[in-house]
């Protein structure tokens, strides 16, 4: 039995109804396998990233790579890689909400996320935003001279734990998914997060513990904590969606590793912390 039968058998055996025909259709898309128009860089270019671009970021430094780019992005319940999550049978991503340059994208996701109260009690209001790198004494200094804000308090954002960042080296690769095609929004279509999906489709997808709030709550009203910016896809995407190889300090700085990479995947360009291309793909 091959990897499509295999997950066509579990999906058969664990789901049904329209759950079960959107992971069936998703793995049929999943091994269409088109290939996509990547972007081109020279060396020292800035990296663009278009609205509805993915990102995904893996553990360790190359540990994880060979797996990703041979078998694409399947969520680890169809894999030996199991592992809780709160969103399950699917595969995360960031997801680009508007077009920006890569070295603002690092800039903002390095930084904080802050929430604060306006007033007190039960006509309170909590509003909750993004605070860029190195921005944090400037944003806290407005919000203690405001009348209106009774509290506040705060966390990292949730990239820092997942992407190359500019605060911590625990993360040092992350892939980038070109989404353009028609090909690509047909895969992302099927994210957990969609509003079109009725409940019940949604459930099979959903930690117990974490269903009720996230049928009732976080899937309507995300913000900046929630967060605002992920993707849920399910079953997973191919690793032809790739066009870009991102990576942190201690990646940059070595040199077999960037070959290494460059070998595994000649087409797509790698980019550092700087938002620059170190290897290009013209």
């Amino acid at each position: 039995m091959n990897n499509k039968e295999k997950y066509i058998k579990d999906i058969n055996d664990r789901f049904e109804g329209k759950t079960r025909e959107l992971l069936l259709r998703q793995v049929e898309l999943f091994y269409d396998n088109q290939r996509i128009e990547k972007t081109k860089y020279d060396i020292g270019e800035y990296v663009k990233l278009l609205k509805g671009t993915f990102m995904h970021g893996i553990f360790g430094e190359l540990d994880n790579f060979d797996f990703t780019i041979n078998n694409g992005f399947i969520a680890t319940d169809f894999t030996d890689q199991s592992r809780p999550n709160k969103i399950c049978n699917s595969v995360g991503m960031w997801n680009i909400k508007e077009d920006i340059l890569l070295k603002d994208y690092i800039n903002l996701y390095s930084g904080f996320t802050i929430s604060y109260s306006i007033g007190r009690g039960p006509g309170s209001k909590i509003v909750s935003k993004l605070i860029p790198y190195h921005k944090f004494d400037e944003v806290t200094e407005e919000i203690n001279n405001d009348e209106e804000i009774w509290s506040y308090w705060g966390d990292k954002t949730k990239e820092v734990s997942f992407i190359p960042s500019l605060v911590s080296d625990k993360r040092q690769i992350a892939f980038i998914l070109n989404m353009n095609s028609n090909y690509a929004k047909e895969l992302s279509y099927n994210d957990v997060w969609n509003l079109d999906f009725e409940e019940d489709v949604l459930k099979p997808f959903l930690d117990y513990r974490y269903a009720e709030k996230f049928l009732s709550n976080e899937r309507l009203n995300r913000d900046a904590s929630t967060t605002d910016r992920e993707s849920a896809i399910m079953f997973g995407l191919p690793a032809s969606l790739i066009e870009g190889v991102f990576v942190g300090r201690k990646i940059e700085k070595d040199k077999s590793a960037l070959k290494y990479i460059k070998e595994k995947l000649p087409d797509c360009y790698i980019c550092n912390l700087d938002g620059k291309v170190i290897v290009g793909n013209k």
